[in-house]
């Protein structure tokens, strides 16, 4: 990592202005994410399963105000803010798909720019130019990840709002000398910037929670008096609040408007919306059941990456870094620590910060969901951390050098990235549908039945039609859950003509569930409906009403 030296603590996030290493990083900052916006194209157009079941339509249904024509068309996801969908649903329907693709590629690449200012404001390295490459090398591994790759040009947006994540990071870190010498008035407001990135993101995605708590917990934990530290954990959790409330506010308040929960229909044990199940509604599938699990759980879903999410991908980081940071916490015990020692890699109040963030979101994370994609955040600042665990090491410079190098090295020949869905060649248009022709659209619900995701197929239908989804997964009929009154309710008041929407392969589901609202259809009646998107052979059916259910 270069030739080390004593230095004073250096947090800037760029190279000094007039050096040749400044104009070399802002060349990078502008080129880089236009390289992961052809990264995105290379790939392949995202069919992902939830771009198919809501990111798509959740976007159309808030633009044209669907709310109170369609039910549940998006399965659970419904209830999602879709504030986060609404950039890419309008670039795919105002330009080619490959243009929006570039473009989100693009955006998403922006992260290169926030992981090269904290490696910047981290790394102790002499020389500018080469700081500038080691800072390149560092964030471009972390973008390069084995789920990082997987989500280029994706729409899980979990490197969307990592950008939060690291926008909070870079001015805790760079700002944090100064709130602690500042008036308690200043460094307050000082404080409060510093959320609001992360609560801003975590509006739009609330699974951004576990960032939210290690990012400001790791204040209590990086060096000055308790009361300030207390104080700026205060601040911090109050910019959080105040991006939460921007992002999420007027969406929570629909949620409880409308289903009596403002985050319906999670955690409706607590909020008992009639329309719900009284559970916490949370995935809990991939959570790790005994000790030994949770104590090595980076290694077990090393080994099999489906106990951690629905794809494989391979990629080493997070078990490394795993397996140096209690022997660096060992070796700082053992040997104490020297701010400032000649062979110091890390700046004190950077490393300590970054380094209890991760901790602290990796255990919320590791006992919340578990959940891969979710920790994209953590595979992106591995290689930072992993410098900074060896930094602690008291090991000499070149050996310390050549260790980083060979485990960085290693990591990245071993990477395989997953794959969510992808399609080549590229469609001329994200979505693409064929909708044969509909009688009387003004008066027709079309009822959708299955657990397929297919409702980005909806706004190529007549804006006049009303969907709804009799059976998903959040409510099937039979289950009973309190939606279904809302759903019988909603068929009963219904004098038009119905159709059905459904997979082919579903008809059974299908033909269930009309059953217990008193429908049923004929199969010999059906028309194809072309997704171009994703083959999923939808069927257009004839649906009959045999007897009018009754509501409670």
């Amino acid at each position: 990592m270069g030739s080390l030296s004593p230095a004073q603590d250096d947090l800037s996030p760029i190279p000094p202005a007039g050096s040749t290493a400044r104009g070399i990083a802002f060349l990078l900052f502008m080129l880089v994410p236009l390289g992961f916006g052809l990264l995105a194209l290379a790939l392949g157009q995202d069919t992902n399963w939830d771009l198919r079941n809501y990111h798509w339509y959740n976007a159309y249904a808030f633009l044209n105000n669907r709310y109170g024509t369609d039910l549940l068309p998006s399965q659970t996801p419904s209830f999602y803010n879709p504030l986060l969908d609404i950039p890419f649903f309008l670039l795919g329907t105002h330009l080619c798909a490959k243009v929006a693709g570039f473009i989100l590629g693009a955006v998403q690449g922006l992260n290169f720019v926030l992981l090269f200012m904290l490696c910047h404001a981290t790394l102790i390295i002499p020389q500018t130019k080469q700081k500038v490459w080691a800072c390149t090398a560092l964030a471009l591994l972390g973008m390069l990840g084995g789920g990082g790759i997987a989500q280029i040009g994706t729409t899980f947006y979990d490197n969307i709002t990592s950008l939060g994540l690291f926008a909070s990071a870079l001015l805790s870190i760079t700002l944090f000398t100064r709130m602690l010498s500042a008036s308690w008035s200043k460094s307050l407001i000082l404080a409060v910037l510093c959320g609001f990135p992360a609560g801003l993101m975590m509006g739009l995605k609330l699974p951004f929670v576990v960032f939210c708590i290690g990012l400001c917990g790791a204040y209590l934990l990086v060096s000055g008096p308790l009361l300030r530290r207390l104080w700026l954990a205060f601040g911090f959790g109050l910019g959080i609040l105040a991006g939460l409330v921007l992002s999420f506010a007027p969406w929570s308040f629909y949620l409880y408007e409308t289903y009596k929960s403002p985050l319906f229909p999670y955690f409706n044990n607590i909020f008992q919306s009639p329309y719900g199940p009284d559970s916490s509604m949370r995935d809990v599938k991939f959570l790790p059941t005994t000790l030994c699990d949770r104590l090595f759980f980076p290694y077990v879903i090393a080994l099999n990456p489906y106990r951690s999410g629905e794809i494989p991908w391979h990629d080493l980081r997070i078990p490394f870094l795993y397996a140096l940071l209690p022997l660096s916490a060992l070796a700082r015990l053992a040997f104490g620590r020297n701010k400032h020692a000649p062979d110091k890699v890390t700046t004190f109040i950077a490393a300590r910060y970054l380094l209890w963030m991760a901790v602290l979101s990796y255990v919320v994370w590791l006992f919340l969901f578990a959940i891969y994609r979710y920790a994209i955040p953590l595979e992106m600042i591995s290689p930072l951390l992993i410098v900074v665990a060896m930094g602690m090491l008291p090991i000499k410079p070149q050996l310390r050098a050549l260790m980083i190098v060979f485990i960085l090295a290693f990591v990245a020949g071993t990477i395989r990235p997953g794959d969510w869905g992808r399609q080549k060649p590229w469609l001329d248009h994200t979505v693409m549908v064929d909708v044969p022709a509909i009688q009387d659209p003004a008066h027709t619900m079309i009822l959708m039945a299955g657990f397929e995701p297919y409702s980005h197929v909806i706004p190529a239908f007549p804006s006049e039609i009303a969907f709804v989804r009799i059976q998903s997964n959040f409510a099937s009929p039979e289950e009973g859950k309190g939606i279904n009154d809302l759903l019988a309710e909603r068929l009963n008041a219904h004098h038009g003509p119905f159709k059905l929407l459904t997979p082919k392969h579903h008809f059974f589901h299908a033909e269930k569930a009309l059953g217990h609202f008193g429908l049923t259809f004929s199969p010999q009646k059906c028309q194809a409906v072309r997704d171009y998107l994703y083959d999923s052979k939808l069927e257009l059916c004839d649906v009959a009403r045999l007897t009018k259910v009754e509501t409670p």
